[in-house]
């Protein structure tokens, strides 16, 4: 895919990425690929909600996997950044990666009394990586769903 959008910037004489047959120093019309889309559905028998909205909720879930909700609300060009969260979708194998980070971080000394805290003190002993993660993960978290086009307003 990487070589692809970098052919078709070289090929590019404007500041679009899918720039016009016609006239490749204008952008793609807004419709152009919605049309070709349809065409393909009249041959060959797909899913209803398959099309450019499916897939631009799959880039923005996968995408929010590599970077921050901010960057990613940028990305996709939405004003609020609640229309963006719907994007991000925790994942049980990125909640272990926060779990074995955290558990590398220094532990204060058992012997160190933190006085006038308004924390709970530390807990001595720490349940496994995996336990935290089970305990976070069940219930909570939902596996990524397809979202109608009209459920997703930009």
């Amino acid at each position: 895919m990487k070589e692809v959008l970098e052919r078709l910037l070289t090929n590019s004489k404007c500041d679009y990425v899918f720039t016009s047959p016609q006239d490749p120093t204008k952008p793609l019309g807004p419709w152009v690929l919605e049309q070709q889309i349809g065409q393909v559905r009249k041959k060959i028998k797909t899913h209803p909600d398959a099309g450019l909205h499916a897939l631009r909720h799959t880039f923005l879930t996968e995408a929010g996997e590599h970077t921050d909700p901010f960057t990613l609300q940028y990305v996709a060009g939405h004003d609020n950044i609640k229309t963006t969260m719907r994007y991000v979708h925790p994942r049980e194998a990125a909640v272990h990666k926060l779990f074995a980070r955290l558990a590398e971080f220094e532990r204060p000394e058992e012997g160190i009394a933190c006085q006038k805290s308004v924390q709970n003190p530390v807990q001595l002993e720490m349940p496994s990586q995996d336990a935290i993660a089970k305990i976070l993960i069940k219930g909570s978290l939902r596996t990524a769903e397809v979202v109608e086009l009209a459920d997703t307003p930009s």
